[in-house]
């Protein structure tokens, strides 16, 4: 099996658990790919479809094969949480956004950690 290929699968698992995790669910598909990047990994979401491509670096997959796994799966953490984030950055972001608009994000935001919190809680 091809590098790339045997790292995509592995990685695709991984996001598929941390999709769960983080109350994804409805994002629909999530797929990977490289992002021809050597350090620069990325998330993009389509919306409203909800769809969630990673993009990762040369160093993700060569930290996969390098079987430096724990590192692989930080940077697959970090793009998995920009879908929950993006929302608040667009936002604040935007030139003529109005004070509720980033305090209605911040509590959606807020609501969907303590969520996830509380999903953990029950699993206990």
């Amino acid at each position: 099996m091809k590098k790339n290929k045997k790292f995509e699968k592995w990685a695709l698992t991984e996001l598929k658990k941390l999709r769960t995790v983080l109350l994804l669910e409805d994002f629909t598909p999530l797929s990977i790919e490289p992002s021809g990047k050597k350090n620069t990994s990325e998330c993009e979401v389509a919306y409203p479809y909800k769809s969630i491509t990673i993009k990762y670096s040369e160093q993700v997959l060569d930290d996969f094969l390098k079987n430096k796994k724990e590192n692989a799966i930080q940077v697959l953490t970090h793009e998995m949480c920009h879908p929950i984030t993006d929302g608040l950055y667009t936002k604040a972001s935007n030139r003529f956004v109005s004070k509720d608009e980033i305090e209605d994000e911040r509590e959606r935001l807020t609501d969907h950690i303590a969520n996830i919190l509380l999903k953990k809680n029950e699993r206990r």
